[in-house]
């Protein structure tokens, strides 16, 4: 995962760090291609022949503290990464952090992690399993820091909608089923994905997500025949249930829709769907369904 997040970084490094840097040194080809063939050893002696020639030169400067930490030789690492480290880019400073952890220098990578942050790292997920940092998990210091990260993960209007991710069967009036739905979390469970099957063949998904710019919940629904429907909305602790109303023009004549979510106990969930034609000071019902999760 390190060396995923040092190859993956190193461009938004050039342009918060580097631009108009001139990179021009034709070695730099050469060093390139000694990493291609897996020379590394060869690459990275270039690179500090590179780096001696042009100090000032920050994309050679993280290119050897990667390679640097990538071959356990953390002492050079370190010093690569201070000399980046006062430009204050986040990734420079967590790899910084890793670095000083792995080399035990736990003060310092505590330290180094908590300006990450300040700078806007939020990988809240990388930081709780990278192995560079597991000797300073454990620390109170640690779970401070982490707990301060802005990520979707500490916001907890993000959890609201969990009581939906489930496995149901789901029925209509007269307890007549109308289909089944299969209610998951997805990319790192931050998405909420609906997979409806209608018992008249009708398919459709959505995608639930809190966006914590925003403050809001957002729905985006899409059917089989490319139909579809974006909602917003955010949870009602005195209903209990997510509440979404669909986003449609003022001027727009289609009816206005809210969309109802009651968690009524741990294996069922009301989906209550109403128009609106004078933009919600009257509701029709379109559909009431109810949730039974299956055993």
């Amino acid at each position: 995962m390190r060396r995923i997040i040092r190859a993956l970084f190193i461009g938004i490094v050039i342009s918060g760090i580097v631009f108009g840097q001139n990179t021009s040194d034709p070695r730099i080809r050469q060093a390139q291609q000694l990493e291609a063939d897996k020379k590394f050893k060869e690459a990275f002696k270039l690179y500090e022949k590179i780096h001696k020639a042009a100090p000032e030169n920050n994309t050679i400067t993280f290119k050897l503290a990667g390679m640097a930490h990538t071959s356990k030789n953390y002492k050079k690492a370190i010093n690569y990464y201070e000399k980046l480290a006062p430009n204050g880019n986040p990734t420079v400073l967590y790899n910084l952090a890793c670095s000083y952890a792995i080399h035990g220098k736990e003060k310092k990578a505590l330290e180094a992690l908590e300006s990450a942050i300040s700078k806007g790292f939020n990988q809240l997920g990388l930081m709780n399993t990278d192995p560079d940092l597991s000797s300073i998990r454990d620390s109170d210091k640690f779970k401070k820091i982490a707990s301060s990260v802005k990520a979707i993960e500490n916001e907890p209007e993000a959890q609201k909608f969990n009581f939906w991710v489930g496995e149901w069967s789901v029925y209509g009036l007269n307890d007549a089923k109308v289909g089944e739905s299969s209610i998951q979390k997805i990319l790192n469970g931050n998405v909420i994905l609906e997979n409806w099957s209608g018992v008249g063949g009708f398919t459709g998904k959505s995608f639930n997500h809190y966006h914590m710019d925003s403050g809001r919940w957002i729905q985006y629904w899409v059917d089989q025949n490319s139909g579809r429907i974006y909602f917003e909305g955010n949870f009602d602790p005195d209903q209990n249930a997510m509440v979404y109303f669909e986003q449609v023009d003022k001027d727009s004549e289609k009816p206005l829709r809210r969309l109802t979510f009651f968690n009524i106990s741990t294996d069922s969930v009301r989906q209550l769907s109403q128009l609106s034609s004078d933009y919600g000071k009257n509701w029709n019902v379109e559909y009431d369904f109810i949730y039974v999760r299956k055993p």
